[in-house]
Formats: C-alpha cells, structure tokens, sequence
C-alpha cells in the first residue's frame, strides 16, 4: 500500500471524477446551508437537494465535490465519540460523486471499485461492501448485488444489511430515497471493536424510489445518485496511522496543541483524550467562524459557542488556565488553507473571536466547577435538570459539557428536568427570555429564584409605578440603598422599560421616588433571562429597596427607536425580495441613532439594488399599512407564514409582527421588540452604508423618521458647504486663467466640477510651459566641472513636478555629458530636489538617483528613484545652498 498525503487523496479524488468521468467540480458550499431546515452543513448533498428534490434543474448532470462538513449537535452530533474512537470528529471533509438523472449502479459501482483499488491501491482482499437485504417495504438489491459480482467479489465478501443500516431518505415524509452499498476496510483482527475494525470509507447512496403521502414507494422516473467518501478515513488507512488525529490532516494541529500545553501526547490516556478534543474542536471552530458564524446562545452560534468551552475545559483539565485557545487556528489555516483560503482570509477574525469567547468563559469557569462540584458530591446517580438549567444560565456552561463532567463522575443528567426548567424560563418567548447571558453573576439567578421574572408592562404603557426589590452596587453586590452621585442597578417588580434583546437597545428613561423631589437617571435596561436590570445613576437624594417609584421612559429615543425596529422588518422583507429567500439574518441593532441589519450574502449589493430596496420599503411607507402585534402558539404563527430564525428558540406562545394585511402583505414576523401602529408613522428610509463584516456577511446600516429628517438636513448643509468650496476654488483658478490670458480655453457648462477640472488641466499646462520657459531662461549658468563635465543648477523656485520632469526628461534625452539638479521649493516651504544624468555618464558610473539622495540628506531628507531621472524631498531650506554645493563638488570629483 502507498502512503499519500491527504492533499493528494483530494487531487486524485477530484481528477478521477473529473477527468476520467467527466464530473464538473464544485467548491465546497459553506457550513452554513441555505436549507433553512438545516443547523449546519452535515453533507456533501446539501447543496444539491433542490436538484435531488426536482425543485431545480441543474446546469450540469455529474458532480464531484469535496465538502466541508459539521457533525455537531442534534441526533447526528459524534460529540460524544471525539477522542474515544479512532474516526469520529465535529469537522470533517466528505469526497463526494453525485448524479442527476444520469448514470446509475451500473457505472458508479464499478467506478468506486476502480478507484479504491487502482487509485488508492488498497489490497481487494481487505475490501467488503453491503447492499440492501430487503424487507416487506422494498425488495432486495439483487442489481447492486448481481455487479459487486461481476466485479470478482466473493459472496461472503457482500454483506446483505436491513433498513436501519443501508437504506437512505426521504429526507421528510414524503421524497425520494433508496438502497446504499458501502464500501468497508478490513484493518485487522487486532482490532476487537467490529466499528474499528471494519471501517466503513464510502457510501453509495441509489435514488430510485419515491416515498408519497400515502407511504407507498415507487420507482423515480430520473434516477439519482449521492455518494460520500471521508477524507479523513481514507487518509487514516493509506497512511497505516492508529487514528486520525495522527494524520497528515491533524497532526501538525495536535503537535501544536502539545506544545502549547506543554502535553507531552502519549503520555496518559487521560490527557490523550484532551488533546485530541481539543485539536478535533480547534479545526471545526476554526472553520466555523471562517464561514461566518459567531458565539451566540442560539443555533450554530450556540454550538460554536459549545465547542469554545469545551475545548477551554478540556484545557483546564491539562492545567491551562489562561486563553491559549486563540494561539491555535494558525496551525489549522497553515494546514488547510492551500484548499480552504477563507481560513487564511479570515485569520485575524477567528484567533480575535475565539479568544473573547474563552475569555468570557475564564470569568466564571471557576465558580461553575466549584457548584458543579457540589452538585457531583451529593448522593443519588442523577442531577436535577433545574440545577443544571442553572448552572448553564448562571455560569455558562452548556449542557454538553455539564454532561461531560457527569459521565467522567459516573452521573448522569436529568435531561427531562433540564427541558422543563428551560421552558419554565421561556413561557414568555417573545421577550426572548431563554437569550441568556453567558457571563451572568450568580447573583441575577439567585434573585430570579427569589422574586421571579420582571412583570413588562412597557407595550402598552410609557410610565407606571413599581416597587424596589433589590438594589446592586457596581460589584454586582446586593445593598440597601444608593446615594446621590453613585451608580447601580435596580430590580422592580414591574417595568415599562424595554431590556435590551432582539437586537433593540435598552429604554433609558427616569425614575422618581413618590411623594419626593428625588430624582434618578436610567441609562440602560437590561435583561438577565427574566429579569429586568434597571441601570441607574442618582441624580438626587437616594434611594433605598422597598421604596415605591414611579417609572417614565425616554419618549424622544423609544420612539426613533421603535422607528427604526419597525423599518428593518420591511427592510428585511424587501432583502429577501431583492436577493432571495436563502437571504438569512446574522445580527442586528436597533437604536435611536440608526438601525444596523446584518445578513448572508456572498456579495456586495450594487446601487440599483440599494435603489430597489429604500424604494420597495418607501412605499410600504407611504401606503399607510396597519401594523398587527397578535400573541399565538408557535405553529399557529408558521400556519400565517411568520418569518421565524432556524436556531432562535421560541415556546409555545410567540409574538407577531404583521405589517400590511391580505391586498397588501409587506411582512410578518416574531418579534418581542416596540413597533408602530401603521408604517406612515416611519414617515421615511434611507439606507447610509452597506459594507462586508465577513466572508459571506454583509451589513446595512440605514435610518428612519425624524433621524432620517436630520440626517437630509445634514446632507445639505455639508453639499452647501462643499460648493461654497468649489466655487471659491474655481474663483482661484478663473484669476490664474486671466493672469495667462486663457479664459476663452474653458468650454461653456454649468457643472462647476467640470469647469474646475478644465481650468485645472489648462493652468497646469500653461503653468509648466512658463515655468520651462523659466529653467531655459537659467540655462546661461551651466557651469562646466574640472572633469569635464557639464552642470546645470537652478535657482530655488516653485517649478511644479510636472515642468521640472519634462524639462530633465528632454534636456537628457538631446545632451550628452551633462548633469540638471533643479530645486523646487513651493509657497507653503515645501522643499524637493531633482536630478536628471544623461546616458553617457551613467555608463561612467554617475547615478541620478545617488546624486539625489547625497543632496537631500544634508536638509534631512531623502528619496529615489532611476538612474537616469531621480528625486528628494528635504526638510531644513537653510541649508539648500550647503545641498547644492555638496552635490557639485561630488560630481566635480566623481570622474577624477
């Protein structure tokens, strides 16, 4: 067997398809799909299912890919296996040969048989494949079966498997599917494990049936076929290594990670395991953040967030307790960047989000491993799903990891609980309760306990009355009370100002205490789960917990505000217009000042398309449509066609946003953000900058209403000011052009622009001419050296480059055994030296751009340039005279 290196196993992978079979190669698509139905990229058919599904037709009828793939999360997650087995990984690459309706078994059975065998070279007798067994649903593979023959298997070589094992799809109820045949290495009876000793490489899947709703299966008219291959697999077995962290794929990251540990691998089962789930998670994150994905609490952020984490426990366990985490995706983009150069592209940007993800772990790991702790100690197998709902909310810690620690204690979890106390905690999910913060103190859980979530009265009300529960001084510690001058957080029993989430910017406002003169500054509002923290800075008096208050939010910012939050809902729908339905959203912010929307698109948005955009949500605008806030169960509200985010998580009652009615729908979506009651009062849009944020991101930043009035007004008043600049600049240039009588060279228009770039061109010329005419005038003072040669030194002026370079360029071009040193000194002082050095004497050595440079470093400055034609700039003009004469003895004595 040969050993191959992993970037040979892609070449040959994509060459045997391409160039034998005549597949069309395509990139990788991203981990994150457009499948909305889809967390992450999971396999190499996904950017096919339209195709597979017949939603789309396909440019091309063969395709070979090599695909980026996450495993991490929901039932398919190999979480768990990571470092336990030698194959299993979060991150893998999937070699993949696919079929429209073109080819079938007859040809891409043979094909892997050729390319296992020919190609890879490994040995057919340690080679078994499976085929479909059949049951009382479909038939036995007898095709599949009847051409492995042919192909000089033996019988017992063919392992006939069930349904569970070898038969693919419908991806839903109802769609195609069909029987697999896959493809099995023997690597030896010194294995004992069966999955690690025959290790399955490739996986044919056959599309021939379709699954309809009254679940009967019948034959496809068009044929299909989906095929996966793991590179890391293969690379395993052709590179004879015990598991695939010893690959040429993670080797070179594992070796880094010991280093950076300072782990020596094979030193202990124990730490083995932790370096190998960090090196497997490190690569996956590092190609997460590289498509675009950030640390969130929801969806793939949640997950990126998870594998962060873990992979910071896992080195806390080999004694790291600082971030080293961000040290590590450079090894990764060295490795793989030569076929993934988003790795490279994006570098900065992972090593800088994965060390403030760690960061923000490293502030409460500490006292999550100390609770933790105290949970194991106590009697009974199980942990309270409540308890680890709140070691999750209170200290960050994802389920995943508080599972790892358990299994390690022989625990386990009460996963039950866990989902009752996080719906507990969600009943109110158009406040977005469960977008907990990661990095809470323990003390918000405590009072979330005592008192219960915040009752929010603030969509229906600007102001109201509450009570003091408690009060937080700048530590985060419990007090009494909060005197004049100092600041703090306050939690009431009930609020009308908006916490922060969602994207919209916490309620500023105030708060006065009743029956008094005392007056308090709210300066944000922020939610802790279910809790709302009220931040406060005492502008008068004090106060103290018990005291009643009376609650007045900011009306000036709430209503730019909520302005701004209803405009980029019709943004957002008039987006998904513009570039399609796969648009996703990847962040947003709503505020007084402006709204900002980030969104997917491999693209920046051309001007037509910015036009098309303000001018769809305009007039959504001007059509004055009402705007519905309904509470409903969830699916009831994806019955409407609610516009709701794959990863966000919702409960079983949610609010929605709908704007426009049944004529006229301009959008609908869950929201638990302010909003106005019809589109006029928005009274207008314009967006101010669309830019990129990251591969495959763009951001929008627009405004709304009276801030888009202001933002107009602004506008002119800066358009005012710069044609006052233009015109007083072209007056400038108008008096140049009567000085050299060329008025009657300026064409008529009214555009003073163009006018000024005209006069601009013609002083120029004109301005060179005489000054040209200036350095002829001063050709009586060449002076010719005791060598021989001749030299031209001008009077100091302000020349222009332009003259100088095409009085030097002519004079060298026509003379012969002469040297022009010009300085050019303008109005404001600014000094610049040229030199010009005909071609005869650069044969003798006398380089105008060495010449230069002496003249110039006697006022401090220095340049370059060629050898022909050169200059400096200088800094000290008293000593001009002193440069000058230096340079003239040089050349005096340079042929001596």
């Amino acid at each position: 067997m040969s050993l191959i290196t992993s970037k040979q196993i892609r070449q040959s992978w994509i060459d045997f398809f391409s160039k034998e079979h005549g597949h069309k190669h395509v990139q990788s698509s991203s981990l994150i799909p457009d499948n909305p139905t889809l967390l992450l990229t999971g396999a190499g058919m996904v950017q096919f299912v339209p195709y597979f599904l017949g939603l789309k037709e396909s440019e091309f009828k063969r395709a070979v890919t090599i695909q980026k793939c996450a495993r991490v999360g929901g039932k398919d997650s190999d979480l768990e296996n990571i470092g336990r087995t030698s194959r299993h990984h979060s991150f893998f690459e999937m070699l993949g040969n696919f079929s429209f309706g073109d080819y079938f078994k007859a040809e891409v059975i043979p094909w892997a048989w050729d390319y296992v065998t020919r190609v890879l070279e490994l040995p057919k007798e340690k080679l078994i494949v499976s085929v479909f067994a059949g049951d009382e649903i479909t038939p036995f593979d007898s095709e599949a079966y009847e051409i492995w023959k042919k192909l000089g298997l033996d019988e017992n070589k063919i392992k006939k498997m069930g349904r569970k094992d070898v038969f693919w799809g419908p991806p839903g109820p109802t769609g195609p599917c069909g029987p697999c045949s896959e493809i099995y290495f023997d690597r030896g009876d010194s294995f004992i494990d069966p999955d690690e000793r025959f290790l399955e490489i490739w996986n044919l899947v056959f599309m021939q049936l379709e699954k309809d709703e009254e679940e009967k299966f019948k034959p496809l008219t068009k044929k299909n076929i989906d095929t996966g291959a793991g590179l890391e697999r293969i690379a395993l077995i052709l590179q004879n290594k015990p598991n695939t962290f010893e690959t040429d794929l993670l080797k070179p990251v594992l070796d880094n990670v010991s280093e950076i540990t300072k782990t020596p691998y094979k030193k202990n089962d124990r730490s083995d395991l932790s370096l190998k789930i960090i090196t497997d998670h490190i690569r996956c994150i590092s190609f997460l953040i590289a498509d675009g994905v950030r640390p969130s609490n929801l969806g793939r952020g949640y997950v990126l967030r998870m594998l962060i984490r873990r992979a910071a426990r896992f080195g806390w366990l080999l004694g790291i307790k600082e971030s080293f985490l961000h040290k590590l995706p450079k090894i990764v983009s060295d490795n793989y960047s030569d076929f993934y150069p988003e790795l490279l592209k994006n570098l900065n940007v992972i090593c800088e989000a994965t060390k403030q993800e760690e960061e923000r772990f490293g502030e409460t790991i500490e006292r999550g491993l100390v609770y933790l702790d105290e949970l194991l100690s106590k009697s009974g197998q199980t942990i309270p799903g409540e308890e680890v709902f709140n070691l999750y909310s209170t200290y960050g810690f994802p389920l995943e990891l508080t599972t790892d620690i358990a299994k390690e204690k022989d625990k386990n979890i009460d996963l039950k609980g866990f989902e009752q106390a996080k719906e507990k905690h969600s009943e109110v999910s158009n406040k977005d309760i469960f977008s907990v913060k990661l990095t809470d103190k323990k003390v918000y859980g405590d009072l979330l306990k005592e008192f219960g979530q915040t009752k929010f009265i603030g969509y229906s009300q600007e102001q109201c009355e509450a009570k003091i529960l408690t009060i937080l001084n700048s530590k985060g510690e419990r007090i009494e009370k909060i005197k004049e001058g100092e600041k703090g957080e306050v939690i009431l029993d009930q609020t009308v100002f908006y916490a922060e989430s969602g994207g919209q910017v916490g309620d500023t406002g105030t708060i006065s205490i009743l029956n008094t003169q005392y007056s308090i500054l709210v300066l944000d509002t922020q939610r802790h789960e279910g809790l709302f923290s009220h931040l406060v800075s005492i502008k008068s008096g004090e106060i103290k917990v018990g005291d009643k208050v009376s609650c007045i939010i900011d009306l000036f910012k709430r209503n730019r505000t909520k302005h701004h939050h209803s405009v980029t809902h019709l943004m957002h729908s008039a987006l998904r217009k513009t570039f399609g339905e796969a648009l996703q959203q990847a962040g947003s912010e709503v505020n007084p000042e402006r709204t900002r929307f980030d969104f997917t698109l491999d693209r920046g948005a051309k001007p037509e398309e910015i036009k098309k955009i303000e001018d769809m949500v305009n007039t959504w605008i001007q059509k004055k449509l009402p705007v519905e806030i309904k509470e409903m169960s969830f699916d009831n509200a994806i019955k409407t066609g609610a516009l709701a985010f794959f990863g966000d998580k919702y409960g079983d009652i949610v609010r929605v946003i709908k704007m426009g009615d049944e004529k006229d729908l301009a959008s609908v979506e869950l929201c638990g953000g302010t909003h106005v009651k019809n589109t006029s009062e928005i009274g207008g849009f314009k967006i101010v900058k669309e830019s990129s944020i990251a591969a495959g991101t763009r951001r929008i930043e627009a405004v709304a209403g009276e801030v888009l009035k202001e933002y107009l007004k602004k506008l002119e008043e800066e358009n005012e000011a710069k044609n006052k600049e233009l015109e007083e600049k072209y007056k400038k240039l108008h008096e140049k052009l009567i000085k050299l009588n060329a008025t009657n060279e300026i064409k008529e228009t009214t555009n003073l622009q163009e006018k000024i770039s005209q006069a601009e061109k013609v002083v120029l010329k004109l301005e060179a001419n005489q000054n040209i005419e200036k350095l002829k005038s001063q050709e009586e003072k060449i002076q010719k050296l005791s060598n021989g040669v001749y030299m031209f030194i001008s009077e100091p002026g302000n020349y222009g480059s332009n003259a100088i370079k095409t009085y030097i360029e002519n004079k060298i071009k026509a003379d012969l055994n002469s040297i022009f040193i010009i300085t050019d000194l303008t109005e404001e002082n600014k000094l610049t030296f040229f030199a010009g050095v005909t071609k005869d004497l650069i044969q003798k050595n006398i380089k105008a751009k060495e010449l230069v440079n002496k003249i110039a470093e006697v006022t401090g400055g220095k340049g370059g340039g060629r050898d022909d034609f050169a200059q400096a700039g200088g800094k000290d003009i008293s000593k001009i005279n002193e440069a000058l004469e230096l340079g003239k003895k040089a050349m005096s004595e340079a042929l001596l």
